[in-house]
């Protein structure tokens, strides 16, 4: 029984370099990061990774001066809408959402808001409340797109 383990594991690593080496050249998993903006990343994400036909797009911040979480949910979504527009796609295109709120008692807020983005087919959301988000915000939004 070991000997045929250790067979097995000898082959698997024998196979290994070739069958990446293929899905490589046969058009497999592909990175692709994208800055809308163009200039210099200063942070340890990418605003957009594109792999195969999807988008990911990392969290988009809202925050108001007067705590409006309808304005901040607003400011985000405007955001999300900007680098969409940055790939050639639009709110129709997400897939699926997910919403991080401050405070739980801001759902319904940020919920009215939110909505007013999608009069169609809304995408697939989860929101969740965390302890608190970068630069005092009081809402982020990240989403996944597919491309057309």
């Amino acid at each position: 029984m070991i000997r045929i383990r250790t067979l097995a594991a000898v082959i698997a690593v024998l196979l290994l370099p070739g069958l990446t080496g293929a899905c490589a050249a046969a058009g497999g998993p592909h990175k692709e990061a994208i800055n809308p903006s163009g200039d210099e990343i200063t942070t340890p994400f990418s605003p957009i990774v594109r792999t195969g036909n999807l988008y990911f797009l990392s969290g988009v911040i809202g925050r108001s001066q007067d705590g409006d979480i309808g304005a901040a949910t607003r400011q985000a979504m405007e955001g999300i809408q900007s680098r969409l527009d940055a790939v050639d796609a639009t709110m129709d295109d997400l897939v699926k959402c997910t919403v991080f709120l401050v405070d739980m008692d801001d759902y319904p807020g940020m919920n009215e808001a939110y909505a007013a983005f999608f009069p169609g087919d809304p995408p697939a959301r989860s929101a969740l409340a965390v302890r608190a988000l970068p630069a005092s915000a009081q809402v982020e939004v990240e989403c996944i797109a597919a491309a057309r």
